[in-house]
């Protein structure tokens, strides 16, 4: 399935996605950067090789991740002698916000898996794998170390000493490779609270928001058959057997309601739906548990074979059906639009801009290379010869080092503009469910429960791009 989907994506997951991979395509030359707590050190280095491939590269490896994490899920099931574990594969595969960020080249993913394999050896017995997997939870998704905490817990109880230390090794490694990158003892301390202290950019979430969407995100069949699976291992005095799996989840939803609660939110960026995707999977484990119960209930095989197939459509439907295709989002059109442009009629000028979908259209870093620099007030000043690439959403963005305003730009004399784009895209359209959503008021009630089903999968666009050029007297 995702195989379909990735030969149908040339673009990007609508948040981040896209810089993520200019910054992993380009890690060589920006290596300075990668210690940041934004770009995370494990996400940088898991995916710097597959970005040499194109984006293909990272879709392919993003994917197979998930495949690997899907497999461990299901070697949990049937360590726990789980009837139908073999369910597990469309009930993790076919989570809808986990299935749209399985082909990126974002961290959650990678930190999915790291917690499943963690679980996996913590039932194997092996408690050095056990500690050295969980802590490097920290250079994925830092906020998800609470797992790492558990297992140290559980281990400090049983007296196990030897293997506790090894909780330090995420943590550690990326204190190391900030130090030897930048020379400075203390760097990795003030990377890891910058975002505390960046302008906070969303307003924050009501304390209910994520189990508002928990169906949403993990899927509806799957949240059903969570709240039967727990149902019963009460019933049947099981709940003991998954009671850390338990804990893990509703821990790691706490956490991300904790840091986005309005009147809060602890960091820059707040309440998207993929920071909790990463407890996706061992939400499946109970889930599919819950679901093996109910199948195991039904005698009647032409019964229990027909709701095979009625569950697997609705999980289908409600999961990748309802995710979009990647595709190129209006402002990367406009991007090589000018790059073409700029390589036609501007041959030999610089341009200067802040935005990194220009910067993949060139594929040079964002950071900064041989034609593309960044839009800076000594780089406006530098080049004669430049075309300068304005975007009104990044004016005043607490992630450009230096803002320099639209009036800045408009007032200086050797500047004049060349073209502007100004555009209202809907990408809801490659959700393949968003096609039945239809106006009029008899389908009131379909185009909220369709609204519903795409919230937060992508996005509309607003675009407001100036092009200027700068020429010598």
């Amino acid at each position: 399935m995702q195989a379909v989907w990735i030969a149908n994506s040339d673009g990007f997951y609508f948040i981040d996605d896209s810089s993520h991979f200019n910054f992993n395509r380009h890690y060589i030359e920006s290596i300075g950067q990668s210690t940041g707590a934004w770009h995370r050190m494990g996400r940088v280095l898991l995916f710097a090789l597959p970005a040499q491939f194109g984006l293909k590269g990272v879709q392919i490896t993003s994917a197979i991740l998930l495949i690997i994490t899907i497999y461990f899920a299901y070697k949990i099931l049937k360590y726990k002698n789980v009837k139908y574990a073999e369910w597990i594969i469309p009930v993790i595969g076919f989570q809808p916000v986990l299935f749209n960020i399985s082909y990126t080249v974002l961290a959650e993913v990678p930190a999915a898996l790291l917690i499943v394999l963690s679980y996996y050896l913590y039932l194997k017995e092996k408690p050095v794998w056990v500690m050295i997997c969980s802590s490097l939870i920290f250079i994925f998704r830092t906020e998800y170390y609470y797992v790492a905490g558990f297992f140290f817990l559980i281990y400090a109880y049983r007296k196990n000493y030897r293997v506790l230390l090894l909780v330090l090794i995420g943590p550690a490694a990326w204190y190391l490779y900030t130090t030897l990158v930048t020379l400075n003892p203390v760097q990795f301390f003030y990377d890891m609270t910058l975002h505390t202290r960046l302008m906070k950019i969303e307003e924050g979430v009501d304390w209910y928001y994520y189990l508002l969407h928990t169906a949403k995100i993990y899927g509806l069949m799957q949240a059903i058959f969570f709240i039967t699976g727990i149902v019963v291992l009460v019933m049947k005095k099981q709940l003991k057997e998954y009671a850390l799996i338990l804990l893990i989840v509703f821990t790691g939803i706490a956490v991300e309601t904790l840091l986005a609660l309005k009147g809060l939110n602890l960091t820059c960026s707040v309440g998207q739906l993929r920071y909790i995707a990463v407890a996706g999977p061992m939400f499946g484990l109970v889930s599919a548990a819950g679901l093996s119960f109910f199948l195991d209930g039904i005698k009647n095989n032409i019964l229990r074979n027909s709701f095979m197939v009625i569950c697997l459509l609705v999980m289908f439907f409600l999961g990748p059906y309802s995710t979009p295709f990647h595709n190129k989002f209006r402002i990367e059109k406009i991007s090589e639009e000018i790059t073409k442009f700029a390589e036609k009629d501007y041959p030999g000028y610089v341009v200067l801009t802040n935005m990194h979908q220009m910067a993949n259209a060139m594929d040079e870093p964002s950071s900064g290379g041989e034609k593309l620099k960044t839009l800076t007030a000594s780089n406006l000043e530098k080049y004669d010869k430049a075309l300068i690439v304005w975007c009104k959403d990044l004016e005043g963005s607490p992630f450009v080092e230096e803002n320099v305003t639209l009036q800045k730009i408009e007032a200086h004399n050797n500047i004049r503009l060349v073209s502007e784009f100004k555009d209202t895209v809907n990408n809801c359209k490659s959700i393949p469910v968003y096609k039945y959503r239809k106006e009029g008021d008899e389908y009131k009630t379909s185009r909220k429960i369709i609204d519903y089903i795409v919230h937060d999968q992508t996005t509309w666009e607003t675009i407001y791009i100036k092009l200027f050029v700068k020429e010598p007297n």
